[in-house]
């Protein structure tokens, strides 16, 4: 799959793939580990990327990185 991220929470590691919303082609997490989909919606995948940065830079996120790489 592409676009799987291991993300580090103070909480917890969760398994996240950005994906593509069929209906309005718009990009969301969708959480693999908690079989949750997130409300929130980006026009393009480097969009999503950049708010899990934000993320990371308002301590939200520890950190993540893409599967594979």
């Amino acid at each position: 799959m592409d676009n799987v991220y291991i993300v580090t929470r103070q909480k917890n590691n969760v398994l996240v793939s950005i994906m593509r919303n069929k209906l309005d082609g718009t990009y969301s997490f969708v959480n693999l580990t908690k079989g949750h989909i997130c409300t929130c919606k980006f026009n393009t995948i480097e969009d999503a990327v950049k708010d899990m940065q934000i993320k990371k830079e308002n301590g939200e996120v520890i950190s993540y990185f893409k599967v594979g790489e």
